[in-house]
């Protein structure tokens, strides 16, 4: 009887050292705080693009048929179902990686997106091009008149 408890002992004590050291080893991989978008009002940005646009890579994540439409003047055009290719095309430093869409959701993907990849030099315009319509800043638009 006493060999039984014996062998029972070190048992215990394996499961209480193995437990104690799971239950105080931190999550890995689990993102418990929803990582933050930084975003730029329109103004503030335009006025920092004017002044230095070699800064800037300005991308309009929109489909082509909308960016076509009216789009952001200085943006260029990468849909957001084409960033898993064109992210090996953009800088990680030296530039920053400014964002926009319609509202804000579609640049909001992107955003995240591109931080997974290690992109930490980006920002979002915050309202996306509605918003910046309405500060009146300048579009290029291929509306057609009839």
């Amino acid at each position: 009887m006493k060999k039984h408890k014996l062998l029972l002992l070190p048992i215990i004590l394996t499961f209480i050292v193995t437990a104690s050291a799971i239950y105080l080893t931190p999550l890995k991989n689990i993102a418990i705080i929803e990582p933050t978008v930084k975003d730029i009002a329109p103004k503030e940005f335009y006025d920092k693009y004017i002044q230095n646009k070699e800064k800037y890579i300005f991308i309009d994540v929109r489909p082509t048929s909308a960016y076509g439409k009216l789009h952001a003047e200085g943006s260029i055009n990468i849909q957001l179902h084409e960033l898993y290719n064109e992210r090996k095309n953009l800088p990680k430093h030296g530039k920053e990686i400014v964002l926009i869409c319609s509202g804000g959701l579609a640049s909001g993907v992107a955003y995240s997106y591109l931080q997974h990849y290690g992109f930490f030099n980006i920002v979002r315009i915050g309202g996306g091009i509605e918003n910046w319509q309405l500060n009146n800043l300048p579009v290029v638009s291929q509306l057609k008149i009839n």
